[in-house]
């Protein structure tokens, strides 16, 4: 009876002996990626980069790991980039980490950019292009909403909720209400009874 017992159990030690040997020295590449912890290797390509509120993007470095982040798994990485310090982490591991933080501020080229909009009833300058109205930077006192044309005033509504308009529109607007400067914007500004035509 012993030597039956032996003849099953000796073929189903081999396998589980087998199934064990083969999960520690397979290099699984998703299916048994369950057992085996990623972490960063010097072979990782690491990308840090900004995202501003315009949306535009900047690639602050992008290359092999740094020595500081090397072994670092997924959880050490979302701890040392937290999402509540303006932290995105995407993990490719052991292949890809992108560290995008999200800037409170428009990137170098919109940053000058101003916009004509409504606020509180008046007239009012924003900066950066059509469609971000974050910053406010002045209400024009001089120019009441009501005082101004209806197309005018039709203009400036549809520019506050620019992202709903359609293509065309939107090409029509940035003509009319968006400025690459400051001196762009006071020039139309003194002219604004062409605008209101």
């Amino acid at each position: 009876m012993n030597r039956r017992l032996w003849w099953v159990l000796a073929p189903l030690l081999i396998v589980v002996a087998l199934v064990i040997i083969f999960l520690f020295l397979a290099k699984p590449v998703n299916t048994l990626a369950f057992w085996k912890k990623e972490t960063v290797r010097p072979s990782t390509v690491v990308t840090m980069e900004r995202v501003f509120i315009c949306g535009d993007r900047c690639i602050l470095s992008e290359g092999p790991a740094p020595k500081a982040l090397l072994k670092f798994d997924a959880r050490a990485i979302t701890s040392h980039f937290p999402e509540n310090a303006g932290w995105n982490v995407d993990l490719s591991l052991p292949t890809a980490v992108r560290l995008t933080s999200r800037a409170n501020d428009f990137c170098p080229r919109h940053k000058s950019y101003r916009h004509l909009g409504v606020s509180r009833g008046y007239v009012a300058v924003f900066q950066g292009p059509l469609g971000f109205n974050q910053k406010l930077l002045r209400r024009e006192q001089r120019l009441p909403e009501g005082s101004l044309t209806p197309g005018l005033r039709e203009r400036l509504s549809l520019g506050m909720n620019f992202a709903a308009q359609r293509p065309e529109t939107q090409a029509q607007l940035r003509r009319e209400l968006e400025f690459a400067d400051e001196p762009q914007l006071n020039a139309a500004l003194e002219n604004l009874d062409e605008l209101q035509e």
